[in-house]
């Protein structure tokens, strides 16, 4: 299996799209610190992402997965959320429409996610997978997400000039809220 990252990784786009609800959660009224909102948000939302190996950010990856011979059998995706997917043959053809995921899907659940042939189909003998990961929009972001990114980041703007941290996770207590999408790897 071969997996490598394809687009830059948009660490702005969703904190400056959240910046004014993110404001009133940290009961702010006014813009000099609006920069440093931004940046505290993006590092909560990176916490979030390391500790999970769940993606926020918008990013895509091409993915060459080590391709079962010629059966049907599924494929788990190596990363989540899966917002879309396109398959490449060998020549370079699309033939996404001859592949589904299964699973529990959809971008807000914590859960592994297969690609495999739909009826009819079996794989290619070799090709790619292009998986397009994370939120482009912040309107999409799911509430729980949403929550833990501005716990967090509320933390490190209060919390900025605090000397030592004692917890490898930014703060001690976001292991509680993560919990709840972290999924043990095989």
């Amino acid at each position: 299996m071969k997996l490598q990252r394809v687009t830059q990784v948009d660490r702005t786009t969703i904190p400056t799209a959240l910046l004014p609800a993110f404001k009133t959660h940290c009961r702010v009224e006014f813009a000099r610190d609006d920069q440093y909102l931004k940046q505290a948000l993006a590092r909560a939302f990176d916490v979030f992402e390391r500790l999970t190996e769940f993606h926020v950010f918008g990013v895509a990856y091409d993915w060459q997965p080590d391709w079962p011979a010629g059966g049907t059998e599924k494929i788990e995706i190596p990363m989540q959320p899966v917002e879309d997917f396109v398959v490449t043959d060998a020549e370079g053809a699309d033939v996404s429409s001859d592949y589904e995921i299964v699973g529990i899907v959809g971008s807000d659940q914590v859960a592994r996610q297969w690609l495999q042939p739909v009826s009819g189909a079996s794989w290619p003998s070799s090709g790619s997978v292009k998986l397009a990961l994370g939120y482009s929009v912040a309107d999409e972001l799911p509430p729980g997400i949403l929550d833990i990114g501005f716990r967090v980041g509320s933390f490190l703007y209060e919390n900025r000039e605090m000397a030592a941290i004692t917890a490898v996770d930014v703060m001690a207590y976001a292991n509680s809220f993560i919990s709840g999408y972290w999924m043990p790897r095989a």
